[in-house]
């Protein structure tokens, strides 16, 4: 046990998801009030690009490519397996050096967008790399489920396995793993690692002529990525909703969950002004986010959202905001149904206009009893945090600094 110990953190870290960067930022907030002379590392995918702030140094989930012609040759001739074979004993001898590895929250397993001998096959080195070296290794309020492929579902699944503290961010998560034989027990359940973020404070501004309308979007094309016309239809029902409700008078704060999702604010203001209501676009705004903290801030700003990402749903919420969901996962729902919004959320290829609006005048009429009901089960939520905090240290046996 040490009062002052190296600690990694793995996940995709720096690629410009802002849900995955917030989960890396409340686990470093959590370690560093239980440990504050704590060295802390990022595993990740893109150590360059992690924020300066947190001061958390990079370490590269993956080893750098093989420079050689020759050996490069080699290795793609035999499927670049001996490349990835030696991925494990790079990760074990980095390990031997920590005291544990930790997977912060994030949808960590499930296959959204993945191929197998991607993420699936990196979680799986490290888990069994940590194991390996001897390396006390947790995956805190993690998201799992669905995975569709067979080889990630063993990669991930038996990763999952070789955890000595497995948490989860929700029920369906929890369940899934228990259908997979992954050993778990009920309460193994606590909310998601954002809500330990801290909460801005309600918007002191003054009120504006029309009510506003967050309106959270995403870059989605389904959940193999494959898009088939889906990302296009989504941007339009969006462009016919947003439409009619600034033709009621609305004002609408278009808001992002990751970097990428740029494309859709953009595509979705070609879409209005393409369908004859260029007019309207003096009433829609949008501001850059760079972090859950700014998705936060911006989401205290309005009077109601609608959301896909499961991350701006989160924000919504810690803002004491109400919000309807267009989800593409059982996450969502879930989440939404404990916050008491249960009736506010629809599967986002399927969601129908007139449903969308009639719900935004709903919770616009509700908005002060559904605040007050939010603010108390996310107090509850922090409560359940810590006392996960004190749960997971004391799994991984690092003792509590004095």
């Amino acid at each position: 046990m040490t009062s002052n110990p190296r600690i990694a953190l793995f996940g995709q870290f720096g690629i410009g998801n802002l849900g995955n960067d917030g989960s890396l930022e409340a686990m470093v907030l959590a370690i560093r009030r239980h440990h504050p002379e704590a060295r802390i590392y990022a595993v990740c995918s893109a150590p360059d690009a992690l924020d300066p702030g947190l001061a958390v140094p990079g370490i590269s989930w993956t080893r750098k490519e093989l420079r050689n012609p020759v050996l490069r040759w080699l290795n793609g001739t035999a499927l670049r397996i001996p490349y990835k074979l030696l991925g494990p004993i790079r990760a074990r001898r980095i390990l031997r050096r920590f005291d544990a590895l930790i997977i912060p929250g994030t949808g960590i397993l499930d296959d959204f967008g993945e191929r197998p001998r991607g993420v699936p096959f990196v979680i799986f080195k490290w888990a069994l790399a940590a194991r390996l070296a001897g390396c006390p290794f947790a995956m805190v309020s993690i998201g799992a489920g669905p995975i569709h492929r067979r080889l990630s579902r063993f990669f991930m699944l038996t990763a999952s396995r070789y955890a000595h503290f497995l948490t989860f961010r929700d029920e369906p998560s929890r369940d899934f793993a228990r259908r997979h034989h992954v050993p778990v027990s009920a309460d193994d359940v606590f909310p998601d690692l954002a809500f330990g973020l801290p909460i801005p404070e309600r918007a002191s501004w003054p009120p504006a002529n029309a009510p506003v309308l967050g309106l959270g979007v995403m870059r989605y094309r389904g959940w193999t990525n494959d898009d088939g016309g889906i990302y296009q239809a989504y941007i339009g029902k969006l462009a016919r909703f947003a439409i009619a409700m600034l033709q009621q008078g609305y004002r609408i704060r278009l808001m992002i969950g990751e970097d990428a999702d740029e494309e859709a604010v953009e595509a979705l203001r070609t879409t209005i002004a393409e369908q004859g209501a260029r007019g309207l676009l003096a009433s829609v705004e949008y501001m850059p986010a760079r972090s859950l903290g700014d998705v936060m801030e911006q989401m205290a700003r309005v009077d109601v959202a609608v959301a896909t990402r499961f991350h701006n749903v989160v924000c919504a919420l810690m803002a004491g905001t109400p919000v309807i969901s267009l989800s593409y996962g059982s996450k969502n729902d879930v989440l939404l149904q404990d916050m008491g919004l249960g009736a506010f959320t629809s599967h986002v290829e399927r969601f129908e206009l007139g449903w969308l609006e009639d719900r935004v005048k709903t919770l616009m009429a509700e908005r002060e009893e559904h605040a007050l009901r939010i603010a108390e089960r996310v107090e509850a939520y922090r409560d359940r945090l810590a006392s996960q905090e004190k749960r997971m240290f004391s799994a991984l046996r690092l003792s509590e600094a004095h």
